[in-house]
């Protein structure tokens, strides 16, 4: 980039302010100043109809932002003008360029870093240590401090559902029976015994719920099942979008729209339904449910939520640790030295051997 620009100059020394996850403030790394981010007194979280998306489509994110993507892995991120990186988050590649944003959906809402870089490296070593069959040059990795704070987009959904449901029921009943059983002699003879049977029958019924902030991850990164398991998020603790947020940080570009992150929504619903509706029958088995439910009422926001990415090559493949930058719940892959295990089976064999010797001594 030929001109440096800075969204958030430091009033004191001229630098570049970025948000400083203990003070939850900007805060200049140059002469420490700090500057509070203005938060709206009583700001309520807004939902939008989904019928509302295009009029949403918005590609101002506020502030001098880009659109990067990486060649290898093709995750696209958002990052200030001056905010120089060299490597993409996901995969640690080097092949990256600049792009349009495009007309997309501006978050509406983010959960800021309350996790800072620091403890993440700190949870990343601790778990390096347990993965005892890992290459040891690994840690080497751990040394450089190679990790990047990443809001990851989300969409979520509130919806009305009204399900008409079917299925057969069952209720339990015991009947006594007449059994044959061979005594001690081999010979049969009766026995009375106690058999449990189940009456089967129709039921229908009509069930109704509101579901609220069913959350899609809109990243179709590879990273995308590492992230579903450093959920919860407490969206409890979400606040209204401010840019101030990603100075230092970088966001991810949604790759899954708005359509396809409602589809999935309502795969999540249904599921959720059966269940439900499963429990709501007065029956001791339930069997062939089915279920037809309508949708209404149904509004989304766009949220971002904080994860910190360390992504590291072990002999042409990519290993990824994530930490959630909210809760610091800890997630990661780690490839396994052939030698190691070679080593664990050759001292198992030892053990082994000892032992069958002791034993015919």
């Amino acid at each position: 980039m030929s001109e440096r620009t800075s969204n958030f100059p430091c009033p004191g020394c001229g630098g570049d302010m970025t948000f400083d996850v203990e003070k939850q403030s900007l805060s200049c790394p140059y002469c420490g100043n700090v500057i509070e981010i203005a938060k709206e007194e009583y700001s309520v979280v807004k939902e939008y109809p989904i019928e509302m998306a295009l009029e949403k489509a918005s590609k101002d994110w506020g502030g001098a932002t880009v659109a990067i993507r990486c060649e290898s892995c093709g995750a696209e991120t958002i990052i200030q003008v001056n905010q120089l990186t060299t490597e993409c988050a996901f995969c640690g590649s080097i092949h990256i360029r600049q792009e349009s944003q495009g007309n997309v959906i501006r978050p509406e809402t983010i959960i800021p870093f309350k996790i800072d870089k620091r403890s993440a490296m700190s949870k990343f070593r601790t778990w390096l240590k347990k993965r005892w069959l890992a290459p040891g040059n690994l840690k080497a990795l751990a040394r450089e401090g190679k990790m990047t704070g990443v809001y990851i987009p989300f969409w979520t959904f509130d919806a009305e559902t009204d399900s008409f449901y079917t299925a057969q029921k069952g209720t339990y009943y015991y009947v006594t029976e007449t059994v044959f059983v061979k005594d001690s002699d081999g010979r049969r003879r009766p026995q009375q015994k106690r058999v449990r049977k189940t009456r089967w029958s129709f039921t229908s019924g009509v069930f109704r719920h509101f579901f609220d902030d069913v959350l899609v991850c809109a990243s179709k990164t590879d990273s995308k099942n590492l992230i579903k398991r450093l959920e919860p998020f407490h969206l409890k603790e979400l606040v209204e979008y401010k840019n101030e947020y990603l100075s230092g940080f970088m966001a991810e570009k949604y790759s899954i729209g708005l359509d396809q992150g409602f589809n999935e929504a309502k795969s999540i619903i249904r599921s959720e339904l059966h269940r439900m509706i499963r429990n709501h029958i007065i029956a001791d088995e339930v069997r062939n449910l089915r279920i037809q439910t309508s949708f209404s009422n149904v509004t989304f926001k766009h949220i971002l939520l904080p994860i910190w990415i360390s992504a590291y090559r072990y002999r042409d493949k990519v290993y990824k640790f994530l930490v959630n930058g909210q809760t610091g719940e800890v997630k990661g892959e780690a490839p396994v030295s052939a030698l190691k295990v070679l080593l664990l089976i050759l001292a198992g064999l030892i053990v082994a051997g000892v032992i069958y010797l002791i034993s015919q001594s």
